[in-house]
């Protein structure tokens, strides 16, 4: 069981990362589209990083739902970013 403190110390780290990984997309999608093979490439090996920490974390023992809550953010976190890159360029998303 995992409590109210540990869930937020998880979201506030995934939502960290989220910026990061974010901020990367940003970098690589400056004169390009989403659909560019770089881009693509990039939210690929995002996805597959954020793979390897969640089964990183499992077999140190991290408790699902705390992995959970931390791979929840980092996505929530990226779509946000990107959100904001295209209203501040204003293209539409996708």
């Amino acid at each position: 069981m995992t409590d109210d403190a540990e869930r937020a110390a998880w979201r506030t780290r995934g939502l960290a990362a989220g910026r990061d990984h974010a901020e990367a997309l940003a970098a690589r999608m400056r004169g390009q589209g989403a659909e560019a093979p770089e881009v693509q490439d990039l939210i690929g090996s995002i996805g597959l990083r954020l793979q390897d920490e969640a089964r990183a974390l499992r077999d140190g023992g991290t408790p699902e739902a705390l992995i959970e809550e931390y791979t929840r953010a980092v996505v929530e976190s990226v779509m946000l970013g990107m959100h904001a890159l295209h209203a501040a360029d204003g293209t539409p998303p996708g």
